[in-house]
């Protein structure tokens, strides 16, 4: 159990490494001018979507296979993915940056909100004060304590929380989605769909008509993979591990890797109040990995949206085990952790 936690961690971990550095090179570009906001979102869904088909038809093409059942489950998880990065770019042109980041961070208390009422997870002492930790560290990381940062307005208001509660949905809905499908082809299916619905507002053959340069289209390949497709596969690999209370938190080291990266490479000041912020997102990660995983934090599936086949014996005792999958199932190993995972 120990180990299985350890992987877990260093698993979110690295997700969180790999999404703040990035973003800092997403933030150059925006800089620079030569890339918007909105198609690099949907650059970054596509190109993972054929990197990740390509590699799975040549080298895993068993792993293309999901269960029909859950494939309507899996489109709309994808599409949540899509609609909270359009939800997030529209929370900034109606405020700012600094609010659209807080209201996005407003997540991992969704998460654990979500889990007391839907899964009946009990939170213990520890992890309320490392959500305490980690929440208001991110608050001081994304404004410097500065007023001025944040810009509130109704529509502004609407569109973030609504971004901070689809991906808190898209947290829980993985973590039950992987106990009954392979982390890769989940990925695959719910990129097809983030891609299928960003194409509604940004069709491919657009972005092929804007004439960017090779270099350019080297370093959206550089962010699809280590800014989308191998931090979303690490992430959901965390969730097979973990309860997603506990992911959520440790997906706070973001903005702290980021605001580190931009300070060391594009020479942005770092202020004490943001180095405080980050001492206490860093201090709300140690404190959850504190906490003992508990049998019942994975709780169990809304009724409404899972099928019946969802409270089979089996996949309630792997909830229950905190391994995230049926024990001896299909495709999932004896301990409970999906086959051919590295």
């Amino acid at each position: 159990m120990v180990g299985k936690r350890l992987v877990g961690s260093v698993m979110v971990a690295g997700a969180a490494l790999l999404w703040g550095h990035m973003g800092v090179l997403a933030k150059f570009l925006f800089n620079r001018g030569e890339v918007s906001p909105l198609p690099l979102a949907a650059l970054r869904s596509m190109v993972a979507f054929s990197f990740l088909f390509l590699f799975l038809a040549l080298r895993r093409r068993r792993t293309l296979a999901i269960p029909l059942e859950e494939l309507w489950r899996v489109v709309i998880v994808g599409v949540a993915l899509g609609s909270n990065n359009f939800l997030y770019y529209l929370t900034i042109t109606f405020t700012t940056v600094a609010t659209a980041l807080l209201l996005q961070y407003m997540a991992p208390l969704l998460v654990a909100l979500f889990s007391v009422i839907l899964f009946k997870e009990r939170l213990t002492k520890i992890i309320v004060g490392a959500l305490a930790l980690a929440v208001g560290g991110c608050f001081l990381m994304v404004t410097g304590y500065d007023p001025n940062a944040l810009r509130l307005n109704l529509p502004g208001l609407l569109t973030g929380l609504s971004s901070a509660c689809i991906f808190a949905f898209y947290t829980l809905a993985s973590k039950r989605l992987l106990a009954r499908v392979m982390p890769w082809p989940f990925l695959l299916f719910s990129y097809a769909a983030a891609g299928l619905f960003w194409s509604l507002f940004i069709p491919p053959w657009t972005l092929l008509q804007r004439g960017y340069p090779p270099r350019l289209w080297a370093l959206f390949l550089v962010i699809a993979l280590f800014g989308t497709l191998l931090p979303f596969g690490l992430y959901v690999h965390g969730l097979v591990l973990l309860p997603a209370t506990h992911v959520s938190i440790m997906s706070t080291l973001e903005p702290v890797i980021g605001a580190t990266a931009a300070y060391l490479f594009l020479g942005e000041s770092l202020t004490l109040p943001q180095i405080l912020g980050g001492f206490l997102v860093i201090s709300g990660v140690l404190l959850v990995q504190l906490s003992r995983a508990s049998g019942g934090s994975s709780g169990g599936p809304p009724a409404r949206f899972w099928s019946r086949a969802s409270h089979s014996g089996g996949t309630r005792q792997a909830s229950q085990s905190g391994g995230g999958g049926p024990r001896g199932g299909r495709g999932r190993r004896e301990d409970g952790s999906p086959r051919g995972w590295r």
